[in-house]
């Protein structure tokens, strides 16, 4: 983002540039035709009712459901997108869930076997005390793109394997009751 414009929050030349320069800009990410964009929309939706580019203005709201009330009534922004917002650009606890926190969650059985993403969310960040959401987040994250186990679409341990030799810590640690011994 900073080599196409300068730095990677300049929204203005972000707008101006328009979709197709934006889409290029963040190819790496992924899905970058999509969020390119959701990414434009919700800039507008910015500048409309801020007069701006900027939602600096959520930093005076002291309550934390205000703030995510207020990022969700933005189209295309989900409850993962507005608690990372939360959290990475306004300095806020909240719990943000991607795939690889509630993959993790699930292994560790942290939440609701049959809960989404977005029951999750509301799930852990009810629970996780305010100091350690933004350390446990990363630290999921990092783990869930690390660990051959529980990577995505990581196998676990073989059937016939003997004892808990190869098998992740965290796994081993948070073994549920209804877990089947391998």
């Amino acid at each position: 983002m900073d080599s196409v414009y300068g730095r990677s929050d300049n929204w203005n030349a972000i707008a101006a540039g328009g979709q197709p320069k934006l889409e290029e800009a963040i190819r790496c990410g992924g899905l970058s035709a999509v969020k390119s964009k959701v990414i434009l929309a919700v800039l507008d939706q910015v500048r409309s009712r801020h007069g701006d580019y900027t939602l600096e203005g959520l930093r005076e709201i002291e309550d934390n459901d205000e703030v995510m009330r207020e990022l969700l009534s933005f189209k295309g922004v989900g409850p993962k997108t507005a608690s990372c917002v939360m959290l990475f650009c306004l300095g806020r606890e909240s719990f943000a869930v991607d795939t690889h926190v509630w993959r993790i969650s699930g292994i560790i059985g942290w939440r609701p076997k049959k809960a989404s993403r977005d029951e999750t969310h509301l799930h852990l960040d009810k629970r996780i005390p305010d100091e350690m959401k933004y350390p446990l987040h990363v630290l999921m994250i990092a783990h869930g793109k690390r660990c051959p186990e529980c990577k995505a679409g990581a196998a676990t341990v073989k059937e016939g394997s003997k004892g808990d030799e190869g098998r992740c810590k965290l796994r081993i640690a948070f073994k549920s009751k209804d877990e089947e011994a391998v």
